[in-house]
């Protein structure tokens, strides 16, 4: 058996890998309490909300209560910032983690900075992601203000 060790800079939360954004990868990441992005698409995804909101149209012989209630969400990606020796590349990559659109303010927010009126209006605007607060808990809001170019 083979003994593997972590990097030395590894990041905690990386130990246990998100789907989408966290504040803590703005935090600890990348050390900023902002950061402005280019929406590359937005997709709808799963998500489980609330586990303990128990769909008992999905109760199975494994599951007799039923399961947690599936609810599909919009998801943004956005592209990474071009990182040293790749600045021609024609497009960045996408960052591998969405921002989960599960706010309707964050909607408003998306309508007010970028004046889109559809999803694909959004495609390649940019908008600025900060960490806010909600019920004294750390959040990802979007900022209703475009960022300076």
């Amino acid at each position: 058996m083979t003994t593997q060790t972590y990097q030395p800079n590894t990041l905690l939360d990386d130990l246990h890998p998100a789907r989408f954004l966290k504040v803590s990868d703005l935090l600890e990441r990348w050390k900023v309490q902002q950061v402005a992005v280019t929406i590359s698409r937005m997709t709808p995804e799963e998500t489980i909300p609330n586990p303990k909101d128990i769909d008992p149209a999905t109760a199975d012989s494994k599951n007799p209560n039923g399961k947690p209630r599936i609810v599909m969400q919009p998801v943004l990606y956005f592209l990474q910032k071009p990182t040293k020796g790749i600045e021609n590349i024609s497009k960045p990559p996408e960052f591998p983690r969405g921002y989960l659109l599960s706010a309707q303010v964050d909607v408003q927010s998306l309508k007010s900075a970028t004046g889109a009126h559809t999803v694909g209006e959004l495609i390649n605007k940019r908008v600025i992601i900060f960490v806010g607060e909600h019920k004294r808990q750390a959040v990802l809001r979007i900022s209703p203000t475009a960022p300076e170019e």
